[in-house]
């Protein structure tokens, strides 16, 4: 008897152990209910062919998803769905309210959906979890009104959203855009642009080699190296930031902020913690309503301002790149180390100087009035250096102020204290910061 071409062709198909309907067609397939302790569980399938850079669409009512790209020429979604009652009626029910679905869309992206009707009473009855496999060269857009997200290592773009649940991600090569409304989000290298948001968690990204977008409504906000601009805001908890190459911006509502090296200007802001920075090329601001300000290697101009708290101040800048600058502390010392060879003009004042007073390494700055001043009385010192130039303008209300030179004993060891920290961070980092790969299956 001689087969037709899909006879033959189904027989290549089923002897490579492969289904007939995942080669060469999106498909669904329900599975039956298996009792599992007091809980009843259904596997179902879905998927179908794919081509390399193409693109997975998921939308899910409930559900936590794990993707693994893993360099096959088809997308396998396996989906485990359980329901917790004892009552099988009861649980196929429940499962039928289960909508799920796959189609091809216009584009040529492949499509999952998964559905529960608006009014479903058992929704939290249902725990869902989609285990899907892609080509490693694939791009995902994924989005669940329940669960965790647990993206392996992607060559391509990214787009996660969950309603509630942790963002987990390996490494991707291209932009990456996650956004949860209540979980942490740990992220790999991101090779492209990152956009992550959670309304209530940690944000960690090992590294970025783009521009950075990072808030969180509650949580803390730690990356490693950032190629281009960073965003980092936090409602509360702390910011920790290897350095970036663009402009940095850094916010808390009650955290201590670190930053590393940075290439660019650096704007950091806390309501309550201490500011530290390794260094940076561009303008300078730093603000904390309480909490000490520590600035090293600062080559141009540099504001910072602080209610209660200490300010520690390297300006590294040459005549060119320097401008004008002010230091300010309520209550609490100024100490500044300034390169010998810079030409600006000092201007120094502490306004209640009973018990304190103003060192300076320079003999041309000049003290106005006495270093034993009554109480309410203001100690000023003023003077230019090399000719003078723009204002370094130093404040504090109650506290002293040092001005000494840059090969000053004590930066170096305060350098070198500040590196020290960065090299057992980094230590630390590259042997931590790991993304976890599975997942346990839990009701939502």
């Amino acid at each position: 008897m001689i087969q037709t071409r899909f006879q033959a062709v189904a027989l290549m198909w089923l002897a490579a152990g492969l289904p007939l309907a995942a080669q060469n067609q999106v498909f669904v397939k329900r599975g039956t209910p298996q009792r599992e302790g007091r809980a009843w569980t259904e596997i179902a399938e879905c998927g179908g062919a794919a081509r390399e850079g193409g693109r997975l669409v998921l939308r899910s009512d409930l559900g936590s998803v794990t993707v693994k790209p893993q360099g096959n020429g088809r997308v396998a979604c396996r989906v485990r769905i359980r329901a917790f009652t004892p009552n099988l009626e009861q649980a196929e029910q429940l499962f039928r309210g289960f909508e799920l679905g796959a189609h091809t869309l216009d584009d040529g992206s492949l499509m999952i959906s998964a559905t529960l009707p608006s009014e479903y009473r058992w929704r939290r009855a249902l725990s869902v979890h989609f285990d899907i496999s892609t080509p490693k060269k694939f791009n995902l857009d994924i989005e669940t009104n329940a669960g965790d997200l647990i993206i392996g290592d992607l060559d391509g773009e990214l787009r996660g959203d969950t309603a509630g649940g942790d963002v987990q991600v390996g490494d991707v090569t291209g932009p990456v855009h996650v956004e949860t409304k209540g979980g942490d989000i740990d992220l790999g290298l991101v090779a492209g642009r990152l956009e992550a948001q959670t309304a209530g968690g940690g944000i960690h990204a090992r590294q970025v080699n783009g521009d950075a977008v990072m808030e969180t409504s509650g949580g803390e906000i730690t990356a490693g190296a950032i190629a281009g601009s960073v965003t980092a805001v936090t409602s509360a908890g702390d910011i920790v930031l290897r350095g970036a190459k663009g402009p940095l911006r850094a916010e808390t509502a009650g955290g201590e902020i670190r930053i590393g090296n940075c290439g660019s200007s650096v704007r950091a802001e806390t309501a309550a913690g201490s500011i530290r920075l390794q260094g940076a090329r561009g303008v300078v601001e730093a603000e904390t309503a309480g909490g000490s300000i520590y600035l090293f290697r600062v080559e141009s101009a540099v504001r910072a301002e602080t209610s209660a708290g200490r300010i520690f101040a390297e300006i590294s800048a040459n005549h060119e790149a320097f401008a004008a600058s002010h230091l300010a502390t309520s209550v609490g010392d100024v100490d500044v180390f300034i390169p010998a060879d810079l030409p600006l003009s000092v201007d120094a004042a502490i306004e209640q100087a009973f018990g304190h007073r103003i060192v300076s390494d320079f003999p041309n700055l000049r003290c106005m009035g006495s270093q034993k001043a009554l109480p309410g009385r203001v100690v000023h010192l003023e003077g230019g250096l090399n000719g003078g130039g723009k204002i370094l303008r130093i404040r504090t209300i109650m506290g002293d102020i040092e001005i000494h030179s840059a090969n000053s004993p004590v930066l170096q060891e305060m350098r070198q204290h500040q590196e020290a920290f960065w090299s057992r961070w980094q230590e630390y980092w590259n042997s931590h910061c790991k993304v976890p790969k599975t997942t346990e299956d839990k009701p939502e």
